[in-house]
């Protein structure tokens, strides 16, 4: 019974594993996630991973399309286990993805979440406003490494409470209260045709 139970849990990890990896766009996923060097220990350790394969993402701050490849500005954000950067404030810095060709600044612009996955290249100097900066860099084999996020949208939800509970004999009484979740949507109302007939 006990090895039974060892095996059913076994199975359970390994799908729960599979299940995290499979959230991963296919674009970004690796045949090894151990191996990818992270942002922080990059920046820390500015040349000394070279050549080693990176996941980094964050929101983009600038795009420059040179002679044969695209270099897009990113201010780095910590990923989630999707690969999607998290939505906060906090940021370890900046780095710069090179893609080969031509990526659309249109399209990569401005404020856009961005993952990509690389090879770590030799860091460069450059400037932030008029702050000298030395930038992490990750290069990719092409624009499919390179998967930009889709805003996601809000739904406008409104707790409500029943007024019966602030009010005797109910508060009172320790009875359970629970809020009700509206979601609210814009109505569309269609007119009606009314005919008119005349005796």
């Amino acid at each position: 019974m006990k090895m039974q139970k060892f095996k059913g849990l076994l199975v359970a990890s390994i799908l729960l594993l599979s299940a995290g990896c499979s959230s991963i766009p296919k674009s970004l996923q690796t045949s090894n996630e151990a191996l990818l060097v992270n942002y922080s220990e990059a920046k820390s350790n500015v040349n000394a991973n070279i050549g080693l394969q990176a996941r980094w993402g964050g929101i983009i701050a600038k795009v420059e399309n040179k002679n044969n490849k695209t270099m897009i500005e990113v201010v780095n954000l910590e990923l989630a286990s999707s690969s999607r950067p998290k939505d906060k404030q906090e940021t370890l810095g900046r780095f710069r993805l090179y893609s080969p060709g031509l990526l659309d600044p249109l399209i990569y612009k401005q404020g856009k979440s961005i993952t990509a996955i690389g090879v770590i290249s030799s860091s460069e100097n450059g400037k932030i406003g008029e702050q000298e900066y030395q930038f992490p860099v990750l290069t990719v084999e092409s624009a499919d490494n390179v998967h930009l996020w889709k805003k996601i949208e809000r739904v406008d939800v409104r707790v409500t409470h029943q007024p019966l509970w602030y009010m005797p004999p109910y508060y009172s009484y320790p009875y359970p209260r629970s809020n009700r979740v509206i979601v609210t949507k814009p109505v569309v109302t269609k007119a009606k045709n009314k005919k008119h007939s005349t005796k």
